[in-house]
């Protein structure tokens, strides 16, 4: 009972969905909701909205509009996710395209439960860490390079909150990646520089 109780006190941001000639996978919502739960409240206090939408349900200045991304000013169409901070006039919030991180994804990936499930999850937990680095923890080391290390961190967490019984095969595999991705940095470190 003491459960039910905190987690209906737990400071939650509305899920919105607008999406306009889309039709999202049925267990994307859920997902969503489920890597709330796992981000501990006080980094989501503040934030108000989240919006799941797609690109079409874009307006034609917000298809114009662009955003900072790893340096470089990209399109907010093609973006997966962004962040507003508040302002005066409207609250925090995230808004998530998800036809933009679905569409590039092969159609059996979609269908295995851990690895769709954990790249949406890595879009929205990026755009959580631009949030906690806005107004709860502000750290002066770029605000990409922030947001990455809070999705890192935050997705590790979901993964083994959701995914306990996987942690076993997903250990190895990930630290068989890593390696591979350590090997390649030092034997071809221009190819590295060059993306």
């Amino acid at each position: 009972m003491r459960a039910s109780v905190a987690d209906s006190e737990r400071p939650r941001p509305q899920i919105i969905e607008n999406y306009h000639d889309f039709t999202p996978p049925k267990w994307l919502k859920g997902v969503i909701q489920d890597a709330l739960d796992s981000v501990p409240a006080n980094y989501l206090a503040g934030l108000k909205i989240i919006v799941l939408a797609n690109k079409s349900a874009l307006t034609r200045d917000q298809r114009r509009k662009r955003v900072w991304q790893q340096g470089r000013k990209h399109r907010l169409a093609e973006a997966r996710g962004c962040y507003y901070p508040s302002t005066r006039s409207r609250p925090a919030s995230i808004w998530i395209y998800a036809d933009n991180i679905l569409r590039p994804l092969p159609h059996w990936f979609v269908r295995l439960p851990i690895c769709a499930v954990m790249v949406v999850a890595d879009v929205l937990f990026h755009e959580v860490g631009h949030h906690i680095h806005n107004v709860h923890q502000p750290v002066y080391q770029g605000k990409e390079n922030v947001a990455d290390y809070w999705a890192k961190k935050l997705s590790r967490a979901f993964g083994r909150r959701r995914y306990w019984y996987a942690m076993p095969l997903l250990y190895p595999v990930g630290t068989g990646v890593n390696l591979v991705r350590k090997i390649k940095k030092k034997l071809f470190p221009k190819l590295q520089r060059s993306r």
